[in-house]
């Protein structure tokens, strides 16, 4: 049997007044879990609507999406307690949140204080270890029950989530088609990348003045229709398709990046994919494409060369490709993928204009 979960969300400057109905049939007993700066951002509107209920816990999830924390919060006796988990945060709160939830077997909702990744709807968590290394991605067995998403909380948030978070959702929609060609396809497979689009062609459209709006903290039209391609469209994408679908050169050669420890405390994970997006239709020869993204890419100063990542051409880039070619995410692609032809691809970029 086949169970396809897709987001519920609520999105609007007063989407907090749909809370107390939406988690009403879960419980009374709630279990609050956040990220310090996301809650003193959130915390006067939701707990306003929150007060038929009995917050019996508490508490910042950490500084890390990490089992240590997670294991410290499923210890709570308190949050034991809980009927049901509101998580308020990025990436990582949410992660270790629905992680929780997942092995404590209670409901988890999202409230997303960011508009960076689909953290806050996908049925898998992203892991690292204590010192911020990539662990593992751990499958959940069910999706949040609901997101809330109030689009001046994420217009108010540092610009460079948002910035980032667009360069991730475009990757989302290549990696897709790419990782899918010559496939054919069960239906659900099918209709998340058709919906991949979403996350790909509002953002070419939108996104430079939704990009404006959010530096000058300004909630529009344009910059919600962004954050449901980089929260809701995406989620959607990945909760559909089977997984060999949800990534491919962009995401692997990210993760090459990452070898180089400093990478990830300088430069944003979407910022990195964004680059990669640029190698990916290098590598498959669509230059069509290849002109959008980076005619977009460079009006919104998301990376279109390698110093733009604090790398230079002269440099082998050995250990990065040598990473890229081995990762996961290239176990499923319509051809191999080679280090030659990464390689080719980065030394084509430089010459691009």
């Amino acid at each position: 049997m086949k169970q396809n979960y897709l987001p519920r969300y609520s999105i609007g400057v007063d989407c907090f007044d749909a809370i107390a109905d939406v988690i009403a049939p879960y419980g009374k007993k709630v279990s609050l879990i956040y990220g310090e700066k996301a809650f003193a951002a959130s915390k006067d509107k939701l707990l306003s609507k929150l007060e038929a209920f009995d917050i019996v816990h508490s508490e910042i999830y950490g500084k890390e999406a990490s089992y240590e924390n997670i294991d410290r919060l499923v210890a709570d006796k308190d949050l034991k307690k809980a009927d049901l988990i509101i998580a308020i945060g990025g990436g990582k709160c949410l992660d270790v949140a629905k992680t929780v939830g997942d092995k404590l077997g209670k409901p988890v909702f999202t409230v997303a204080s960011i508009a960076s990744t689909c953290a806050a709807v996908t049925k898998i968590a992203i892991l690292h270890n204590e010192d911020g290394s990539f662990k593992e991605i751990y499958r959940l067995k069910q999706a949040p029950v609901h997101c809330f998403i109030d689009p001046q909380i994420i217009v108010n948030a540092p610009s460079e989530y948002f910035w980032a978070g667009m360069g991730d959702t475009m990757a989302k929609h290549v990696e897709c088609v790419f990782s899918a060609k010559n496939d054919v396809l069960d239906f659900e497979s099918e209709y998340g990348r058709t919906i991949s689009a979403l996350c790909y062609e509002p953002i070419l459209e939108k996104g430079v003045k939704a990009y404006e709006d959010v530096k000058h903290h300004k909630v529009s039209e344009e910059v919600e229709d962004v954050i449901k391609s980089i929260i809701i469209a995406t989620g959607s994408v990945s909760l559909s398709v089977d997984p060999a679908y949800n990534s491919a050169v962009a995401h692997a050669l990210y993760y090459g990046m990452t070898v180089r420890e400093w990478m990830e405390r300088k430069h944003l994970h979407g910022e990195i994919v964004s680059y990669g997006t640029l190698i990916q239709l290098l590598v498959d020869h669509q230059y069509e494409e290849l002109r959008r993204v980076y005619d977009f890419n460079k009006a919104v100063s998301l990376p279109v060369c390698l110093k733009d990542l604090d790398l230079e051409q002269s440099d082998p880039l050995d250990d990065i490709l040598d990473a890229a070619v081995i990762n996961p995410e290239l176990e499923h692609v319509p051809y191999p993928v080679t280090k030659k032809m990464l390689r080719e691809a980065i030394d084509e970029l430089e010459d691009y204009k």
